[in-house]
């Protein structure tokens, strides 16, 4: 806040040290909200309403009113600043090593390298020194917010062993609906008449979007969502990972339907169906049965002596001993050494890069060459594949982080009302 504040101060100490210098001097900045122990300044203001503009323009779309942009734009940056600071408070940082790693993958994603990534953010008149500041921001938000509210969630295996049921039930899993969306807050503890006033507005908004008004617009001028600025697009989603409020109207609405309002805890949601399409695949995958015997440098086994022991032991397999004998004997792999060096049956990717390659590289019954790998030298056998249909387990494992995404956005609204009704914030109009 007092960086933030550093200019204004400086007017104030030359205003009071010499008034004639202050009759030409003009603010060129003001605070437009106190939030908490922060502000945020009608500069910045101005600066995330013009990106957002462009943002619009770059989706065809129409810009709605400058001043119910600017609204919406507000309230990202108090809530924004909201987050930043509790990420302050709990001790998250970003380092600038960090954010360098990030801005290389951004990067990547794009097929450039980092110094044409920089040269197009600059050529669309972004400061590349902000836009840094930006995504820093943005990735300490998105991590204290995580954080708090994934500690908030839990899933039982009942939940999940009944969202398993209604996908093959019902083929969920094979369609996917792309959806709009509005939500028009409602306190936990409003009253009746500021119920009515909201259920008014919501179906005023309905039977304005069901006779042509354009939703994208709407939305970014009415909606209080997380997706609101984006046009209220949720983009593409199986009926099992909306809210089962949501899934409930999905199912039943043709393509550019509008929804009735519906009633959660967050207050009023409005859907329109954009479009559908559909498909679940069976998944299968190479498994391998491998076994192993590791010798580890240590203090009194070097680097050479392990080679040279692992040879040894090689050797002996190789003139008739048995493998699993030799791993009980020798291997410091403790996990399995008591097994004859039994990895069992295992995914693509399992282990480490050298020791898969080598593995995935052998035939059924041959015997490996010394592999090095960041735990010692290795010996491994491959005592069989197979093709292995985990379609059952991959169901269960996107059922689970389907039922992680559902919570996870139901639990992060009340999140962040929670952090505003906690907050301090007042809003400072200009006269």
């Amino acid at each position: 806040m007092m960086k933030k504040l550093i200019k204004l101060s400086a007017i104030a100490i030359i205003c009071f040290y010499n008034a004639v210098a202050c009759a030409n001097l003009k603010v060129v900045d003001r605070v437009v909200a106190l939030v908490d122990s922060d502000v945020v300044l009608a500069s910045e203001l101005v600066r995330r309403t013009n990106s957002i503009i462009e943002q619009i323009k770059e989706r065809n779309q129409t810009v709605p009113p400058l001043e119910k942009l600017k609204e919406q734009v507000l309230e990202r940056l108090i809530m924004e600043s909201l987050q930043l600071q509790m990420a302050k408070r709990v001790g998250v940082r970003i380092s600038d090593t960090e954010l360098d790693a990030t801005l290389e993958n951004i990067a990547g994603e794009n097929k450039l390298s980092v110094e044409e990534f920089r040269k197009q953010v600059v050529s669309k008149g972004t400061s590349w020194a902000l836009f840094r500041e930006d995504l820093r921001t943005e990735i300490m938000v998105s991590r204290v917010r995580n954080g708090s509210v994934s500690r908030r969630i839990q899933i039982s295996d009942k939940e999940i062993d009944n969202l398993l049921v209604q996908i093959n039930q019902e083929g969920e899993s094979r369609t996917q609906y792309s959806l709009g969306h509005i939500l028009l807050t409602l306190a936990e503890d409003a009253s009746p008449e500021e119920i009515a006033k909201v259920r008014a507005q919501a179906e005023k908004i309905v039977i304005e979007l069901r006779n042509g008004a354009n939703f994208q617009e709407y939305a970014i001028s009415y909606s209080a969502g997380q997706n609101a600025l984006s046009g209220g697009d949720l983009g593409w989603r199986s009926l099992s990972q909306l809210p089962s409020l949501f899934a409930g109207s999905v199912r039943n609405m043709k393509q550019g339907e509008i929804s009735e309002p519906l009633r959660s805890g967050s207050g009023l949601h409005i859907l329109k169906l954009i479009e559908s399409k559909g498909g679940f695949e069976t998944h299968q995958v190479m498994q391998t049965h491998v076994r192993h015997i590791l010798i580890t440098p240590d203090a009194i086994t070097d680097e050479k002596a392990a080679l040279d022991k692992i040879l040894l032991v090689r050797q002996r397999i190789v003139d008739g001993e048995k493998f699993e004998d030799l791993a009980i004997e020798f291997s410091d792999d403790k996990g399995t050494a008591a097994l004859g060096g039994d990895l069992k049956w295992s995914d693509p990717g399992t282990f480490v890069a050298e020791f898969n390659e080598t593995m995935e590289s052998l035939a059924i019954n041959e015997l490996s060459q010394p592999v090095k790998t960041q735990f010692g030298w290795h010996i491994m056998e491959v005592l069989g594949r197979r093709n292995q249909d985990q379609t059952e387990e991959k169901k269960r494992e996107t059922a689970y982080r389907i039922l992680q995404k559902r919570k996870f956005e139901e639990e992060a609204q009340l999140w962040l009302r929670e952090l505003k009704d906690q907050a301090y914030i007042r809003i400072i109009d200009e006269k």
